[in-house]
């Protein structure tokens, strides 16, 4: 895949604490494998810090299969091991975070006005809709 510059990329480290070798992925892309011109890196993630712009879904198995994980703009996760996730990542989806933001904005002036229920807002804050999906208490 062609390398791109800007700020949609997942830099990776084959250790915890952003320690040994590492490499920038850019996207957006989708990488069925991790087999990159830099060196074979599936099932080899140690750690990793997403870039400003990116969204990244990470899969346990090639060609996108297994149940993935979500990583946000500027997630820096030391440790891959408190997801259950260390040294299991063979394929990932590099997304444009500007691009989701973008059609957001775009759907949201398709119906300006809100319903009076979202207007007023919330009585407590939302839960976040995420927070569950992680790896954390995931069993192998």
């Amino acid at each position: 895949m062609t390398q791109k510059r800007g700020d949609c990329y997942i830099d990776v480290w084959r250790e915890a604490d952003f320690r040994g070798e590492t490499v920038r992925i850019y996207g957006p892309g989708e990488y069925a494998s991790l087999e990159l011109a830099e060196g074979n890196w599936a099932d080899d993630i140690g750690s990793l810090r997403v870039g400003p712009n990116a969204f990244v879904v990470a899969y346990r198995r090639r060609d996108f299969q297994d149940e993935p994980v979500t990583f946000g703009p500027d997630d820096e996760i030391p440790d891959l091991s408190q997801f259950k996730f260390d040294d299991d990542i063979e394929s990932m989806k590099v997304i444009d975070s500007l691009k989701i933001f973008n059609h957001l904005e775009y759907n949201s002036s398709l119906f300006p006005e809100p319903p009076d229920e979202v207007a007023a807002g919330p009585s407590e804050p939302w839960p976040n809709p995420n927070k569950s999906r992680r790896w954390k208490d995931k069993k192998r």
